[in-house]
């Protein structure tokens, strides 16, 4: 595998929260070595966390839609 290559597993990993310390500091190295990265990173990550937020946002308002269909069918 192509050191390059090697970047992106550990970003999916850094994105997924499971990362190690020593994939941390990999990750840290390699980025200083291919600094050329970093936007593209940056890009890949504000657009993960948006979705996430999207994501637990949706979630939240089917379980509240909920909650209120429970306590209108209780006061019926």
């Amino acid at each position: 595998m192509r050191t390059e290559d090697r970047i992106w597993p550990l970003v999916a990993k850094r994105l997924a929260d499971e990362t190690t310390i020593e994939e941390l500091q990999e990750l840290d190295e390699l980025l200083k070595k291919y600094p050329g990265t970093d936007w593209q990173i940056k890009i890949i990550a504000d657009w993960w966390h948006e979705n996430i937020q999207e994501e637990i946002a949706s979630k939240g308002a089917l379980i509240f839609e909920k909650i209120k269909e429970k306590i209108k069918a209780t006061e019926d």
